[in-house]
């Protein structure tokens, strides 16, 4: 089964750099992960399904472009000193900052064929 983990960064704009680290759940260089972001607002708590967590924002259709690109999963094998985890570049163009969230899922198996 796939694991996600949810943050949320305040005033972004413009292209930044996202280093999160994830020990013992991105497990090799050939992780597969999933990243997807998008505008938020303050919400009503809601709690998670499973009541793991709980969430108090909501996420909004805004007319902001928000997207994350050059996904790179990284582990300590090759970097030492480094935890398993992820890079990205997460990007807003809009001309104010903004609350922006980001959802991080990695799948449980690597690919199951690398075309070299």
């Amino acid at each position: 089964m796939s694991q996600s983990i949810r943050r949320v960064l305040h005033g972004v704009n413009g292209r930044v750099r996202v280093n999160h680290n994830l020990p013992g759940i991105v497990k090799s260089p050939q992780a597969v992960v999933h990243i997807t972001a998008g505008e938020i607002a303050a919400g009503p708590p809601s709690e998670v399904l499973g009541g793991a967590a709980e969430q108090d924002f909501m996420y909004v259709l805004g007319d902001a472009d928000v997207w994350v690109s050059n996904v790179s999963p990284h582990f300590e094998q090759h970097f030492p000193g480094e935890e398993g985890g992820v890079e990205f570049i997460l990007h807003v163009d809009w001309p104010d900052p903004l609350d922006v969230a980001f959802t991080i899922t990695v799948e449980d198996l690597p690919p199951i064929d690398i075309q070299n």
